[in-house]
């Protein structure tokens, strides 16, 4: 899933707010994007940070939403 900080003033289908994103270490308030993709492992330049439980609960319901 895509992560911006581009936030829209109501969410759009299949967006997800991030509740806790600075202790998640994203460095502004952020939602997720219904954008799926791959990336090679070696594209990865860094990890940003981790969802904490609450907001990866709400992404797997999210997630459970937009593929039925």
């Amino acid at each position: 899933m895509a992560v911006t900080s581009q936030l829209r003033p109501s969410a759009a289908f299949g967006e997800i707010t991030i509740t806790e994103w600075q202790d998640a270490g994203l460095l502004q308030s952020s939602v997720t994007k219904p954008i799926l993709a791959t990336v090679e492992k070696r594209l990865v330049l860094r990890k940003r940070g981790q969802l904490e439980d609450a907001d990866r609960k709400a992404l797997q319901n999210g997630l459970g939403l937009i593929l039925g």
